[in-house]
């Protein structure tokens, strides 16, 4: 295999889960890895491992909480710069050198090449059956080239169970289904770090100021999510359920649209919806303030809508006009290559050069996609252009901000390679999309366009979690919930929605 297409393919399917592997890597741990999610990771200092889906750590002997649930999650993969390789898919342009050997293992010798700074470029050997990384070369901090690779390895061990099972006084994780159901004391704490976000966020809800959008039937209100795709279908196992994903729609992904484009973006985000999929066990009283999150988005009748006007030449050259006026952030924001231009009603500000805002950036370079779980590209019309639609699961060892929600339907356009329309969902329920209407490729040369008779400011970056507009919740709560998160309930609440579909599906 030397064609990029099948490069693509192959560290896009790459899936530590369904390994059975025993290495000793070059920095001296060691891990073991088993199907199921079990796995036995052991550096100098440091143990820890999976046994079914529940993680452990062991700590010092000394540490009286051993053996308490002490943080919440599924678990996270071993060693995941070699074992998770779809990192190189996102920034990287792939040159197949040749073929290698690497601990007895046929390999392909990849020069991966930052497309922003040639600093960041890597070195990998892909195994040419798997597409893990058994060699990765990096620029390392003091000059010297940072080198992690399999010094030893045995692709068929023989295993002894009992390795993965938690010694005793281990620090244990607790799965997100437990969480939205469970008890004994470590549900105790997970429901109050839960709640004390959750009713943060439902107090901002109700009582902060009030915005445009709020009321429905406003200005920037619908009844509901127009039109959504139909929910992307999910296998027992977390995967997108359906066909693989053909590897010359894998390679679309990556190419986004280098000539640039126009288009009118629509955002529809409908909290109601987010509300009415939340199970009730999670409503009910004992739970604190995710009871009272639930009541007060209940209570935002419709979804919130923005509407934006778009002009892409590139990662630093492009355009965002507001068909509204936000109560908060700026009308205009425009890049010129050099300097970033934020247009207020009374000035503008100036900063230097960076990347349009994440949601923007995420739908002109679809890259990201190849690090979810995909299933699908089957060919579609999107308005009257041809299109490829790709069911879309989150990984655990992904975290896009288009990925705030657990699963999504991805319909990319054919000749352009952007996403046209992204519906994201808890379980079968819509509750975030977006939609590139008027899609044309970029005409003539691109120039930023500004108003005259306003001062112009020296500016700082803007936030980059979501495209500035209304404050409100629909269209900051990602925002909002990461602050609370981080504030009040740590891990617990930074996840909240990947709970929430766990519950869902486990229902």
């Amino acid at each position: 295999m030397t064609d990029e297409a099948g490069l693509i393919g192959l560290l896009h399917r790459a899936d530590w889960t369904r390994l059975r592997l025993a290495a000793r890597l070059s920095d001296g741990s060691t891990v073991v890895i088993a199907p199921g999610k079990r796995y036995r990771f052991e550096t100098a200092g440091y143990l820890t491992g999976c046994d079914f889906g529940r993680p452990w750590h062991l700590l010092d002997e000394d540490d009286d909480d051993g053996g308490e649930v002490h943080w919440f999650g599924g678990p996270e993969p071993p060693v995941p710069r070699l074992l998770c390789p779809a990192w190189l898919l996102e920034g990287f342009t792939l040159e197949v050198r040749g073929r290698v050997r690497v601990c007895g293992r046929e390999a392909l010798d990849v020069v991966a090449s930052a497309r922003q700074d040639q600093r960041d470029s890597a070195e990998a050997a892909v195994d040419a059956e798997l597409g893990i990384l058994l060699r990765v070369v990096e620029p390392g901090v003091s000059g010297e080239p940072d080198v992690l690779e399999m010094v030893t390895a045995d692709f068929d061990p023989q295993i002894d169970p009992a390795i993965f099972r938690a010694p005793p006084r281990s620090l244990r994780a607790e799965g997100y289904g437990a969480m939205l159901g469970g008890g004994g004391l470590p549900w105790h704490v997970a429901k109050t770090a839960a709640g004390l976000a959750a009713g943060g966020l439902g107090a901002w809800i109700r009582h902060g100021p009030q915005r445009p959008g709020e009321t429905p039937g406003g200005p920037y209100s619908v009844p509901a999510i127009p039109d959504p795709d139909p929910a992307p279908a999910v296998s027992p196992d977390g995967r997108a359920a359906g066909t693989p994903v053909a590897d010359e729609v894998l390679t679309l992904l990556r190419a986004g649209a280098p000539g640039g484009f126009t288009a009118t973006m629509h955002q529809w985000f409908d909290l109601g919806g987010l509300a009415s999929a939340v199970p009730a066990s999670a409503r009910r009283p004992g739970f604190g303030g995710l009871g009272y999150l639930m009541d007060a988005v209940s209570e935002s009748a419709g979804a919130a809508r923005l509407t934006s006007r778009l002009r892409i030449a590139g990662l630093t050259r492009y355009q965002i006009d507001r068909s509204h006026q936000p109560k908060s952030g700026p009308l205009t924001i425009a890049c010129d290559g050099e300097h970033v231009w934020r247009v207020f009603p009374d000035k503008i500000t100036k900063a230097p050069a960076q990347p349009p805002p994440s949601d923007v950036r995420e739908l002109a370079d679809p890259s990201w996609l190849l690090r979810c779980w995909l299933a699908g590209g089957a060919s579609v019309q999107a308005g009257d252009r041809p299109a490829y639609r790709i069911d879309v699961v989150k990984r655990r060892d992904h975290s896009s901000t288009s990925m705030m929600f657990p699963a999504a339907v991805a319909v990319v356009d054919a000749e352009l390679g952007v996403i046209v329309r992204l519906t994201s969902y808890i379980g079968g329920t819509p509750v975030q999309k977006y939609e590139l209407e008027d899609l044309a490729a970029l005409a003539g040369e691109f120039r930023v366009d500004l108003p005259d008779g306003l001062p112009v400011a020296e500016g700082g970056p803007f936030d980059d979690l979501r495209s500035p507009g209304p404050s409100g919740p629909p269209l900051t709560l990602g925002r909002v919930l990461a602050r609370h998160a981080a504030a009040e309930a740590t891990r617990a609440a930074r996840n909240l929605f990947d709970r929430l579909s766990d519950r869902l599906r486990d229902r």
